[in-house]
């Protein structure tokens, strides 16, 4: 009986780890745009990196620990897909100004990167009538 229990927290703890380490190398994928073009420095993307290839580095540890791919049965694969359901559930969550939580966590993501990609706001784009120091 403890058996599945198991293989379902595992499978749970490794979508979470495959649910963060695609978070971090969406991230590294921003970050290393940011840093070509100047607008964001090194330890950025170092800490991106980190935040993508820890997660998928204890997800090897896991699989190899679990004896790989062929051990995982049907309640693993529950487990798996559990994490990407409680986040999706809370995706769909409203807030008190009745959007959704997913709406505000997408407005901050690209407030975010229009930081870190040094992207105009409410300038209409680059012309040539003004100087910014991103425009390229």
């Amino acid at each position: 009986m403890i058996h599945p229990f198991l293989e379902f927290v595992l499978g749970f703890v490794m979508g979470g780890l495959v649910v963060s380490a695609a978070w971090g190398l969406f991230w590294l994928g921003v970050s290393l745009i940011g840093r070509g073009r100047g607008t964001c420095g090194w330890p950025v993307v170092l800490k991106s990196m980190a935040a993508g290839v820890v997660p998928l580095s204890l997800v090897g540890v896991l699989l190899w620990w679990l004896g790989g791919t062929v051990s995982m049965t049907l309640v693993f694969g529950a487990g798996l897909i559990g994490m990407p359901t409680v986040l999706f559930g809370l995706w769909m969550r409203r807030m008190p100004d009745g959007r959704r939580a997913g709406t505000h966590m997408i407005a901050g993501v690209r407030q975010l990167m229009a930081e870190l990609l040094g992207m105009q706001q409410g300038c209409g784009g680059c012309h040539h009538e003004h100087k910014h120091e991103t425009c390229g």
